[in-house]
């Protein structure tokens, strides 16, 4: 299970595994960070990946109608239009903070974010259009690694 919050303060993608292995915390703290973002009007999903091409890819839906401290970070990235965002692995078992990292996606990974969540701030929230969208997206693409290989909008590698 996973949680992405995009407010103004900033982006924060929070990473709950049920004992997870050594392996997933080295590769979060260190390996390749891939971010992939799929629009679908009513609803958005990240989806990511730590540790390279061998690694699946996971996923998060989002809409800033869950959450009522969402919206766009201020400026909507740095003076070189990156943006940064911290992801943290939990043990969702025991609730331990196992790895935290702060990455910076690129401009353009950005640009399509914020069109989103710009977009939908602009929009009102429709519970039953964001169940039906992320549905038909997990019905079409029955994987993670489907979903971003044949729908993602936008595909980074985040530094």
């Amino acid at each position: 299970m996973s949680e992405l919050r995009i407010t103004p303060t900033g982006v924060q993608l929070l990473i709950f595994y049920s004992a997870p292995g050594d392996q997933e915390v080295v590769d979060l703290r260190h390996g390749v960070a891939e971010f992939a973002w799929v629009d679908a009007e009513h609803a958005a999903i990240l989806a990511y990946r730590f540790g390279g091409p061998a690694r699946g890819w996971s996923d998060v839906p989002y809409h800033p109608g869950h959450d009522p401290a969402s919206g766009l970070p201020s400026g909507a990235g740095d003076s070189t239009g990156r943006l940064a965002v911290t992801v943290v692995l939990v043990n969702a078992d025991t609730g331990l903070v196992l790895a935290h990292r702060t990455l910076t996606w690129p401009t353009p990974f950005v640009e399509h974010v914020s069109r989103t969540v710009g977009r939908m701030l602009g929009g009102r929230y429709d519970e039953r259009a964001f169940e039906a969208a992320v549905t038909t997206l997990h019905r079409r693409h029955t994987t993670a690694d489907a979903l971003v290989d044949q729908r993602a909008d936008a595909v980074c590698v985040a530094n």
